[in-house]
């Protein structure tokens, strides 16, 4: 005899839960929450035991009627995200690592494309984040469409819960969302602590990974930070980018990134739209008024700088004041020791072929740029350039090595290119 219960049940979730080996109390209860099919079948869903569905469902009806809301962040909320942050700390190889965010929390966000923010709220306290962005980039020659992810933290007192595996599966499926075909992700070399977490919640998340021993799995990636120092004398042969030099930077960028993967081809159109900060026009004008100017530049045309010789351009670049916005602390676990690290990151450079020491003379005028600005050191991503590392090596770089990880086995991620606005 049929449950008349049943009859409540449509007849697409019953083929599902059939097909899946869920009990009539768990499709009942799925029928009663209401979880789209659409959701269903998105990986948040797919692949779960009856178990592990039950377990997952808990947390759906926790989210929509219970006392956890999860939604994307929003500019009103700049002051909690900076708060979860501060209160949010990676411990790596001895050392507890806290990312301040703020004055403008989402700084870095504003210069990535098709970002999104899940975060996970119980009343107004963020207690988890994440983030992804979708990017067009080249591996091995040929376009693809991947995702970044970044950005995962879970407030102190709210770990060994299950929320930053619940705060990842909030990512909006294609259908609303950029696609893509696969994700990669960038680690802290040490930081065992989220290996054995990924390990805990999606065991295949390493599957097509390298392993190096003492690392996390992954294929190594530094940039070099140049610490600052005060400029020694101007190179009047810089100066401020101007719109009809566009045509020659990009030339000099592809130049120079051309064959690295999660590289992508410049036009003078994208590079003009990444310095007009997305805006085509004017642009709003500041009150003067910090709470009520919801618009900051944080990268644009008064950080983009050229050198030209006998009228060419010889070498470009852009300098982010990272710092501004972004800073470490690590402090010694069980120690008194502490260092305070802000970095100020070059973005779209390029020089002319055989131009390293014009490219040198650039990034030694950033240096000393970077010392104005107050912050510590000077990053740029050079490892896969070995001339302009040699035309560099008396500035001193010390190098940051972290480990990338690709979730697919075809085609494989071998010299990367380091955007650090994905750092």
């Amino acid at each position: 005899m049929t449950n008349s219960r049943d009859h409540d049940i449509p007849a697409t979730l019953a083929a599902l839960a059939k097909d899946r080996g869920w009990p009539p109390d768990l499709t009942r209860r799925v029928a009663q929450a209401r979880v789209p099919l659409s959701s269903l079948y998105s990986w948040t869903w797919h692949g779960l035991s009856p178990d592990q569905t039950a377990a997952q469902l808990g947390w759906y009806e926790r989210m929509t009627t219970g006392d956890l809301r999860a939604r994307d962040a929003t500019y009103a909320d700049n002051e909690e995200y900076s708060a979860m942050w501060s209160d949010s700390p990676e411990e790596v190889a001895g050392w507890e690592i806290i990312v301040e965010r703020g004055p403008e929390a989402f700084a870095q966000f504003k210069l990535q494309q098709n970002v999104q923010i899940p975060i996970l709220l119980l009343g107004p306290e963020i207690v988890a984040c994440c983030a992804f962005s979708r990017r067009k980039v080249l591996i091995d020659g040929r376009p693809f469409s991947v995702q970044y992810g970044q950005a995962l933290r879970v407030r102190r007192s709210y770990r060994r819960l299950g929320y930053g595996d619940q705060v990842r599966r909030l990512a909006l499926p294609p259908g609303l969302a950029r696609p893509s075909v696969g994700q990669y992700d960038i680690m802290r070399s040490q930081n065992f602590a989220v290996v054995n977490w990924w390990q805990k919640y999606s065991p295949q998340f390493f599957e097509n990974t390298p392993t190096r021993e003492g690392a996390v799995p992954g294929l190594p990636i530094s940039i070099s930070q140049f610490p600052a120092a005060a400029r020694a004398d101007d190179d009047r042969a810089i100066r401020p980018v101007q719109r009809d030099d566009l045509a020659a930077c990009t030339a000099l960028i592809n130049r120079t990134h051309a064959g690295m993967d999660l590289f992508r081809p410049y036009s003078a159109e994208f590079l003009e739209d990444v310095l007009d900060e997305g805006f085509w026009g004017d642009r709003p004008k500041p009150t003067g008024n910090s709470q009520m100017d919801w618009w900051k530049s944080v990268y644009g045309w008064a950080d983009y700088f050229v050198l030209e010789e006998a009228g060419r351009i010889r070498a470009c670049g852009g300098l982010w004041d990272r710092g501004r916005d972004m800073r470490e602390q690590w402090r010694r676990i069980g120690g008194d020791e502490h260092r305070s690290i802000a970095i100020a990151c070059v973005l779209d450079f390029g020089y002319d072929d055989g131009a390293e020491e014009c490219m040198a003379r650039l990034l030694r005028w950033m240096i000393g740029r970077t010392h104005e600005l107050g912050r510590d050191y000077l990053a740029i991503p050079i490892e896969h350039i070995p001339k302009l590392v040699t035309a560099m090596e008396k500035s001193q770089p010390e190098l940051d090595t972290r480990a990338l990880r690709w979730g697919l086995k075809e085609p494989p991620i071998t010299r990367p290119y380091t955007d650090l606005r994905y750092w």
